[in-house]
């Protein structure tokens, strides 16, 4: 029986969810991207990439983030789940179109967009104008909320032993799409460790199913 989720070999390497890791090729399926309805703001430039980087994020209270970053810089992949060693479980896989990415020059800008990112709501420039998200994290409130923060471990090395740590402040909006699925909003704000290094993401994402990625 093949086994999607292998456990690594040796403590340092990387493992491999769903069989995903740097230097193997994924495919989505085309039915799943040709089936985002007109409303939908994401992009899916190429259905098959290959993963040259890799990132784990350790959420604690045993959730993992797995992330899986491709040639083609305008996508990334995300598996929600165990360790990737010796927790097997899988609770979520997203696809990300990267939508725009915000290099802020000034603590003041930088400051601005995480304020804005605390708010029950986040309107985004679309080329028909804004487009209104709802937040998703801490929905019940309506009340400003401060962002989820944690680390991520990324490699260019299948090995693991070379990478960098960037310090994330992210928040989740969602908005629902003529077909009554949602549209998922992550801001992130990167800060990389040791250097003046800052970023802010804007990622457009939709679920996927175990059988819409093909190894």
């Amino acid at each position: 029986m093949l086994r999607f989720w292998r456990k690594s070999n040796t403590q340092n390497e990387l493992p491999e969810v769903l069989g995903v890791t740097i230097g193997r090729a994924v495919t989505v399926d085309s039915i799943s991207v040709k089936l985002l309805p007109k409303d939908s703001l994401i992009a899916v430039p190429q259905l098959t990439f290959s993963i040259v980087a890799q990132g784990h994020c350790d959420l604690g209270e045993q959730s993992h983030l797995h992330r899986f970053y491709p040639d083609d810089d305008s996508l990334l992949l995300q598996i929600q789940g165990g360790d990737g060693v010796a927790d097997e479980r899988i609770d979520e896989i997203m696809l990300w179109s990267y939508y725009d990415v915000q290099y802020p020059s000034t603590d003041r800008q930088w400051g601005e967009i995480r304020r804005s990112i605390c708010q029950t709501t986040f309107s985004l420039s679309g080329p028909e104008g804004d487009v209104l998200f709802e937040r998703a994290w801490f929905d019940s409130s309506d009340q400003p909320e401060e962002p989820m923060q944690y680390w991520e471990s990324v490699s260019e090395d299948r090995s693991g032993r070379s990478g960098r740590r960037i310090f994330q402040s992210a928040m989740l909006f969602a908005r629902e799409l003529s077909d009554g699925k949602d549209e998922m909003l992550l801001v992130n704000m990167e800060e990389v460790q040791g250097s003046s290094e800052r970023s802010v993401a804007y990622m457009l994402g939709r679920s996927l199913s175990q059988h819409e990625l093909h190894i």
